[in-house]
């Protein structure tokens, strides 16, 4: 059934013959670290990526969106309060709630997208020294890094990324933001090692006719589907990211059968990465690589 499996995927997806042979074979989940390595640097950026890489996660995970003028930018919110230091900002302050598609790129690039991590330090990782005094100092004034950045640096390490489209039904570029990904993964060279997710699987079918190469992943996050494979390929998609708490016992080997890999999101408690390894996922989307390799290593 493995090798049955493997075959499907390589025949639905030619660009894994190398990057995702392993995944395949392998008995254990793969890591995939959430935004880098969010758990001890600010989620995002060049140096949680850099991080994660370090931590040796097989792949990170980012979320991309469009600026004002149309740049993608990676960010995770709509807004820009929780992980910048906007508030600060006279010149900004008229402009609260601070949404993301209203401002450019070129002040995007004045705003602070690191310091905001040891202020808030939201998972209490600089106040257990987990965060050295060298890797805080590093992450003062980190900025918003475009995609094409993401993109460059995952190229360089020779790395594989997660590219999830934010939904921009109400903000800028909903009709282009797909092609305008496809489009910078391709000028990268990159179709092998993206895979694009997105909870509007619009952009997933979309994405399939403009980089067909390129993998993709239906996200869902609220209710469990009554036929998950189904949802999978009504969005052209060979992988499902569902919430973990989604997933039942007997779901992956179901999709598995279908042809489609499990990755699930966003699993930090140990007790939650047990379960999830015990479903027999493909991959784990943690905001804690070390921490799931570290278990992960400690297991028969």
């Amino acid at each position: 059934m493995r090798f049955l499996i493997l075959a499907l995927s390589l025949f639905l997806f030619p660009g894994l013959a190398g990057a995702a042979e392993k995944p395949m074979t392998t008995q254990k989940p793969l890591v995939i670290a959430h935004r880098g390595a969010r758990g001890h640097a600010p989620e995002n950026t060049l140096a949680a990526a850099r991080l994660a890489h370090a931590e040796k996660a097989w792949m990170w995970e980012l979320d991309t969106c469009f600026t004002k003028d149309g740049q993608l930018v990676v960010i995770h919110d709509d807004t820009l309060e929780r992980t910048t230091d906007v508030s600060k900002r006279p010149e900004f302050a008229d402009r609260k709630p601070w949404k993301v598609h209203e401002f450019t790129l070129a002040e995007l690039r004045t705003l602070d997208a690191g310091s905001w991590f040891l202020e808030k330090d939201p998972f209490q990782t600089v106040a257990s020294g987990e965060v050295t005094p060298a890797m805080a100092a590093s992450y003062k004034g980190e900025k918003i890094p475009t995609l094409e950045e993401a993109l460059k640096l995952t190229k360089e390490l020779n790395w594989r990324v997660n590219v999830e489209i934010k939904d921009q039904t109400n903000a800028v570029g909903h009709d282009r933001v797909a092609k305008e990904v496809c489009g910078m993964v391709r000028k990268m060279g990159m179709e092998k090692s993206v895979l694009l997710s997105s909870f509007q699987h619009q952009y997933l079918i979309q994405a399939a006719d403009y980089l067909p190469g390129m993998e993709r992943a239906a996200l869902l996050d609220k209710a469990r589907p009554q036929d998950a494979a189904a949802v999978c390929k009504a969005a052209k998609s060979a992988y499902y990211h569902p919430k973990h708490t989604l997933l039942l016992p007997g779901d992956t080997e179901d999709l598995r059968g279908a042809g489609i890999l499990v990755n699930v999101w966003t699993v930090n408690k140990p007790e939650d990465m047990e379960r999830s390894i015990k479903l027999g996922v493909n991959g784990i989307i943690t905001d804690f690589p070390k921490r799931l390799r570290e278990m992960l290593a400690a297991q028969p």
